[in-house]
């Protein structure tokens, strides 16, 4: 019983690891790209969504792999 809340512990500390860095390499994307995203989705832009959602998707999958 001990060793499983060890690993529920480890299973969230490494959770909340990915969505930080989640969120820090979508900041990153943003203030690297010469359009600004987030204020193309304030407008509305679809596209900048799109575009936005793949880039998430992609860096979760990158980081999801590299901490498994």
């Amino acid at each position: 019983m001990y060793q499983f809340f060890i690993n529920a512990g480890l299973s969230i500390v490494w959770a909340m690891i990915g969505v930080i860095l989640l969120f820090i390499s979508t900041l990153v994307f943003d203030m690297l790209h010469p359009i600004h995203i987030r204020h193309r989705i304030e407008e509305g832009n679809v596209a900048a969504g799109v575009l936005l959602g793949a880039v998430v998707i992609g860096m979760a999958y990158i980081i999801g792999t590299a901490i498994s």
